[in-house]
């Protein structure tokens, strides 16, 4: 993965998702109260200023702004929308990743709300510096491993924390986030919190009765569930955990690994992380 170069904005055109936003109130519904208490106190953060009304600091605008090209499509696919009448609390910088995938290459928008993830007290280094936590190494008979699709994209920003999370396009248009900022420090326990745990049915989030059986173990990191233990209680398992996420619509990818092996499973991720500047 690198950064997307004045070129590669030409040539290698913006990921185009355009899903629904998921139904969160679904989602709350079966968390256990432990776990809604701490997405309370995690989405109150996103919701909180960069800077308290009696402090001296400022918001500061990048320079970076938002193609013409992909501001059109980030406002059909309804990521972006123009800015409302509150004040601007807050800026993002607004930039794009090009990834390398076997179809070939494609670019990724990502928006970097660099005040808030400077300023906000979010202990938690999460998750991605404790990758084994979230992904261990398994054996079992059978496993599925399932993909949210664009899964940051489907989680829809409160309007009252909007104006905290605004840029602007080529043309000077102020627009702000109308999505859960990939860029944001806190998002992806968001979405593993209220997303990706839920539907998968994780034991230690939901409530008892929606929990997966005992015989089954779930593992989840960020938009990926995986799913081991026997074939017959993996795959009714992967059936649940399916149909919990079509009725939420939420959106399987299409190369998510859904074929249950027959024979032993023998699993381990191995990720490897770099660092990467992020221009203004």
């Amino acid at each position: 993965m690198r950064l997307t170069t004045p070129q590669d904005e030409h040539v290698i055109r913006l990921q185009q998702v355009n899903l629904p936003v998921l139904n969160l109130e679904w989602i709350k519904s079966r968390l256990n109260p432990a776990t809604l208490e701490r997405l309370m106190q995690v989405w109150g953060l996103v919701g909180r200023p960069p800077f308290p009304p009696s402090s001296s600091g400022k918001a500061r605008e990048g320079s970076r702004r938002i193609p013409t090209a992909d501001a059109r499509w980030l406002r059909k696919a309804g990521i972006i929308g123009d800015a409302s009448s509150t004040i601007t609390g807050g800026w993002i910088i607004p930039f794009s990743v090009v990834e390398e995938k076997t179809t070939g290459l494609r670019r990724r928008w990502i928006a970097w709300p660099r005040d808030k993830n400077s300023d906000d007290p979010y202990e938690a280094n999460v998750p991605l510096l404790h990758i084994s936590h979230y992904l261990p190494p398994v054996m079992a008979e059978a496993a599925s491993c399932l993909d949210l699709k664009a899964s940051f994209f489907q989680v829809s920003l409160p309007r009252e924390t909007r104006h905290l999370f605004r840029c602007r396009v080529e043309d000077g248009t102020l627009v702000e986030l109308t999505r859960l900022p990939m860029g944001h420090k806190a998002s992806p326990e968001i979405l593993q919190t209220i997303i990706t745990s839920a539907i998968a049915g994780l034991t230690t989030v939901v409530h008892r009765l929606w929990a997966a059986p005992p015989l089954v173990r779930i593992d989840v990191w960020i938009g990926n569930i995986r799913i081991t233990g026997s074939k017959s209680d993996a795959t009714l398992w992967e059936s649940q955990v399916l149909r919990n996420a079509d009725g939420r619509r939420a959106t399987i990818g299409k190369n998510a690994n859904r074929a249950l092996r027959s024979t032993p499973f023998y699993g381990c991720s191995l990720i490897t992380l770099t660092p990467c500047g992020i221009p203004e």
